[in-house]
C-alpha cells in the first residue's frame, strides 16, 4: 500500500464526489479513482459506494477513514524527525489559532522564518479554542496558539505570555481620552464583542456581573477584522488584549484605554502541542519564534 493512496483517500472521505476531491487535490477524477482501486485491492475491500449523486463511504471505508488521518499525520511526524536526523532544516509544520492570533502573531513570525529557512512548509488554520486540542490530539496540528486555555487543556500549554485586555477605540472616540474605563462606563457604550463562546465574552460578563451592570453589545462578531474596522469607524468600543491591535494602535488609528482594576481581564496567550510529542525542527523553530515575537511585543505594549 502506498502513503500517497492513503493520503488521497483521507481527503476524499471529506468530500461529496470524487470530482470535488480530484479538483482539491488537483489531479483528475480518473487519477484518484486509480488510486482508490489501488487502496480497495490491498485492504481487499470496497471503501466507496459509487453513484451519479456522489460517492458514500462503505462500512469499511468509514472505519479506514476514522483511522488513517491519524496514521497519515504519524507519518509525516515521522518523515520529518528523519530529515532532522540528517541535519535537513526543512520539513512542514502546522499551526492552528484562533482567528485573532493569525495575521498579528503568526504571519510576522512566519515570514521571518522563510527568509531564514527557506526549505519550511507552513500550514496555518484558524478555528475556536474548543477545537485546537482536539487536533494537536489526533496529530492534526502539530502546536497550536490559544488564549482563555480551559483548565482541562492545561496540560498541552508548553509557554505562556501574560496579557491583559483594554478597551480598543478610535482616537476620537467619547472614551479615548479617559486614564481608565470603569464596567458601569463601558456598559453605556457601543460594544463589539464576539458571542459567549469566546473565553473574552465570558470573561466580560463576569466582570459586569461584579459591577452589577448588564451588557447589551450593539454589534457580535467573531471576527476580529470586522470587530476592528467598526472601532476605526467610530462605531464600536472592543475589549482586547492591545497585542492583538498593535499595527493600528502604532498608526494611530486606534488607542488602548486601560480597564479599571475591579473590572481588569487578564489571561496567558499559551503556546500548546501534545505532551509527550516529540516535534520536528519545523515545529521547534516555529514554536521558538512565536515565544521570541510574543515576549517582545507584550512587553512593549
Amino acid at each position: 500500500m502506498q502513503v500517497r493512496a492513503l493520503e488521497l483517500f483521507v481527503t476524499l472521505s471529506a468530500c461529496a464526489s470524487l470530482r470535488q476531491a480530484a479538483q482539491k487535490l488537483g489531479m483528475t477524477p480518473t487519477a484518484l479513482g486509480r488510486q482508490l482501486d489501488s487502496l480497495e485491492y490491498y485492504f481487499g475491500m470496497e471503501l466507496i459506494d459509487r453513484s451519479a449523486s456522489g460517492v458514500r463511504l462503505t462500512e469499511a471505508g468509514a472505519v479506514l477513514a476514522q483511522r488513517a488521518s491519524a496514521t497519515v499525520n504519524d507519518l509525516r511526524t515521522t518523515r520529518a524527525l528523519l530529515d532532522d536526523l540528517r541535519g535537513l532544516q526543512r520539513g512542514c509544520v502546522t499551526v492552528q489559532a484562533a482567528g485573532a492570533m493569525l495575521a498579528e502573531f503568526l504571519v510576522p513570525v512566519v515570514c521571518e522564518l522563510h527568509q531564514r529557512y527557506p526549505g519550511i512548509r507552513f500550514h496555518i488554520r484558524e478555528s475556536r479554542v474548543s477545537d485546537l486540542f482536539s487536533a494537536l490530539s489526533d496529530l492534526s496540528a502539530d502546536i497550536a496558539v490559544s488564549i482563555f486555555t480551559p483548565d482541562t487543556a492545561r496540560s498541552f500549554v508548553t509557554w505562556q505570555c501574560d496579557v491583559g485586555h483594554a478597551v480598543i477605540v478610535s482616537p476620537d472616540h467619547a472614551l479615548a481620552g479617559h486614564d481608565v474605563v470603569t464596567m458601569e462606563v463601558l456598559a453605556r457604550q457601543a460594544l463589539a464583542v464576539p458571542d459567549d463562546t469566546y473565553g473574552v465574552r465570558r470573561r466580560l460578563e463576569q466582570a459586569a456581573a461584579r459591577a452589577q451592570v448588564a451588557l447589551d453589545p450593539v454589534f457580535v462578531t467573531g471576527s476580529l477584522v470586522a470587530q476592528k474596522e467598526l472601532a476605526i469607524r467610530g462605531m464600536a468600543a472592543l475589549v482586547l488584549p492591545p497585542v492583538c491591535c498593535r499595527r493600528e494602535i502604532a498608526s494611530g488609528l486606534l488607542v488602548a484605554v486601560p480597564l479599571e482594576a475591579g473590572a481588569a481581564i487578564s489571561t496567558a496567550i499559551d503556546l500548546c502541542a501534545l505532551p509527550g510529542r516529540r516535534l520536528p525542527f519545523a515545529a521547534q523553530a516555529l514554536g521558538e519564534g512565536l515565544r521570541r515575537f510574543l515576549a517582545d511585543q507584550v512587553s512593549v505594549a
